[in-house]
């Protein structure tokens, strides 16, 4: 999406303006809600440990955490394995979606 932008000698620029992505909505996996269901050290550990056993940066553990039920995205299975096994759920139970 462009849009304009009038600077102040009245000439106008294309900027490229982002999409935020809607964080609302039912949700691929769990990872959201395991997360909240944590304490706050045990939350604050979560953030500082599993990024490093992934092997994935805390942003993209955000991401993650976000995708919505109707994305084409997914975690790949051998992160979400290493997550159920952090948070000490059955392997195949972090998704939301049927099987």
């Amino acid at each position: 999406m462009k849009k304009l932008v009038a600077n102040k000698n009245n000439t106008t620029n294309k900027t490229v303006v982002r999409k935020v992505q809607d964080k609302t909505g039912p949700k691929k996996f769990k990872l959201l809600e395991l997360m909240n269901n944590l304490t706050h050290s045990a939350y604050k550990a979560m953030r500082r440990d599993l990024p490093k056993l992934i092997g994935k940066c805390i942003n993209t553990l955000d991401n993650y955490s976000y995708i919505s039920i109707d994305s084409n995205e997914d975690i790949p299975y051998h992160v979400a394995l290493k997550i159920e096994k952090y948070f000490g759920i059955q392997p195949g139970s972090l998704s939301n979606l049927p099987i």
